[in-house]
């Protein structure tokens, strides 16, 4: 279970096949599916695995309801085979949730779609025909849409406003943790050899004979500077990808980023059963309403972005915007007493792209620059398997090999041994809800936390009241999963400081206190991570200027 980040280190600079550079979800499917065809895999991230965009997402393995009316076929098709795939693969992180889509009277940008007023008396219809589709290329007959009844809307969501309701439906995707997501694939590509670092920032590019041939890497731990040979070069670095491509030269690809904010709900904020659809904002979008973790998440905006993209804050602007557009079909308004903390994630989109490119899909692009560094860019958290897919053809067909991909079948860490797992939670000392967070946070994997537990009874305890988290995960985090940061404990590993703010002040001092006994910490070191999560609270949980709503 313990896994060395000096030991990961020390066999990185043996030199590895493919080195991949970014640690969210795509650099992790990467590292995934290059190990599972047999090469030597290195993983490298410049700061916590799923920092950034991946931890950021509306919580949802799903196939795009709003681009089927943008004609988008071909993006739906992929994302909901993916989404198959994973509800295979990962079946205690992504799970079912059914979503409620009502159609209001006047509507004038439905789904964002621009309609002339003749057209709109058969948008009903025209939706059921699209939720046909969505059901046919989902194959699951478990999940086909079905259309709902204002009585049975009352009952399923009793706050969701039904005058001048046209017709309603409930539709199938998926909710997940990202973060856990994203450890599930890289603990599994480590099971398959894979060397996983982070903290590990490419500062440079290595060449031989014109071709990128490795990277000199800053250690920003240990504050020293290493060098790592690799036969192929990916950069899976999410909104950093430009950045990192111009380490090779003129990056041969363009991205634009947008910032997309999310709020979340207190516990009992909004009265449903499901997840529901809010189907018109004023900027030709849709958003959702999620439950997630006990909370709600409502999300997301969508605005440029040139700001620091290692630190995007969620707005007051923003978060208006939310909750204004929410109200506007709740019978029970939205205020700033409901939402316990805030987030904001960037999102990479491919403006352009030139030269030696492959465009694999409608979402995501590998491009390959003149000195042979691999590139994907693009994409979303629901694809990552087909991108990583993609990518690794890449490297096999520059290598000029016919090493097939093998990740469409193999089950991410913690599927397997689920039943186990159920059995040996129920007779624990364990919360209902404490059991059902472990099992579907770990899967199998929460026998290793239930071993921790049985040596040391206490690390069953709360680390906050009202919420299942408890101590064991964060041993857990330092032990297996190479948390090496108080600010990351709560916001990455344990997810407080996402869910609630506030009470993540109130866990910060006994996660410090568990921290320093795994990782030996001194008094010094303890007072600096302290000073860290507090700087990262003030710049992300204080939305900038007053908030009000209509």
């Amino acid at each position: 279970m313990r896994v060395s980040r000096e030991e990961q280190l020390h066999l990185l600079q043996r030199g590895v096949d493919v080195l991949v550079i970014g640690g969210g979800i795509t650099g992790a499917g990467v590292a995934l599916d290059a190990a599972t065809r047999g090469y030597r895999v290195g993983l490298v991230e410049q700061a916590d695995f799923a920092a950034g965009t991946s931890s950021r997402s509306t919580k949802l393995v799903h196939g795009g309801i709003r681009y089927l009316p943008q004609g988008h076929i071909g993006l739906v098709r992929d994302a909901l085979r993916e989404r198959t795939r994973l509800l295979r693969l990962a079946p205690h992180l992504v799970r079912p949730l059914p979503f409620l889509l009502p159609l209001y009277a006047g509507a004038r940008r439905p789904l964002g779609l621009r309609l002339p007023a003749v057209v709109r008396p058969l948008i009903p219809l025209g939706l059921h025909a699209g939720l046909i589709a969505y059901d046919l290329f989902a194959r699951d007959p478990s999940m086909r849409h079905r259309t709902v009844s204002r009585a049975q809307v009352e009952q399923e969501v009793p706050d969701l406003r039904t005058e001048g309701l046209r017709a309603a439906f409930v539709y199938h995707d998926a909710r997940t943790d990202d973060v856990r997501l994203t450890h599930a694939v890289l603990a599994t590509a480590r099971a398959h050899a894979a060397v996983t670092v982070n903290y590990a920032k490419v500062v440079e590019l290595k060449h031989a004979g014109g071709r990128v041939a490795g990277a000199r890497i800053e250690d920003r731990l240990a504050g020293r500077v290493f060098e790592v040979d690799a036969r192929f070069v990916v950069n899976a670095t999410g909104v950093w990808a430009e950045r990192v491509a111009a380490l090779d030269g003129p990056p041969p690809f363009r991205l634009q980023h947008s910032v997309g904010t999310h709020l979340v709900l207190r516990r009992g904020a909004v009265r449903t059963s499901m997840a529901v659809v809010i189907p018109e904002t004023d900027d030709g979008r849709i958003a959702f309403i999620v439950p997630w973790a006990g909370r709600f998440v409502l999300g997301t905006t969508d605005l440029p972005y040139t700001g620091d993209l290692s630190a995007p804050v969620a707005t007051a602007e923003e978060a208006t915007y939310l909750l204004d557009h929410a109200n506007r079909y709740l019978r029970r308004p939205l205020g700033l007493a409901e939402v316990t903390a805030a987030f904001a994630g960037v999102r990479p989109l491919v403006a352009a792209a030139e030269g030696s490119t492959a465009a694999l899909s409608r979402d995501h692009q590998v491009v390959v620059s003149p000195g042979g560094l691999i590139s994907i860019v693009g994409g979303k958290l629901t694809t990552y398997r087909k991108m990583a897919e993609d990518t690794v053809d890449a490297v096999a067909a520059r290598e000029g090999s016919r090493r097939m991909c093998r990740t469409s079948g193999i089950p991410l860490a913690g599927a397997e041994g689920l039943a186990e797992a159920r059995a040996a939670l129920m007779e624990a000392p364990l919360a209902p809800d404490q059991r059902a967070h472990l099992l579907e946070n770990y899967g199998s994997g929460a026998l290793d936390l239930l071993a921790l537990i049985r040596e040391d009874p206490a690390l069953s305890r709360r680390l906050v009241e009202g919420l299942p988290v408890a101590a064991v995960e964060v041993v857990y985090a330092c032990r297996a999963e190479l948390a090496v940061s108080l600010s990351d404990c709560l916001y990455l590993r344990t997810r407080l400081a996402v869910l609630d703010a506030a009470v993540a002040d109130d866990a910060a001092a006994e996660v410090a206190e568990l921290m320093t006994r795994e990782l030996g910490w001194d008094a010094a070191d303890q007072r600096r991570q302290q000073r860290g999560y507090e700087e990262r609270r003030n710049r992300e949980r204080v939305l900038a200027g007053p908030l009000r709503t209509q």
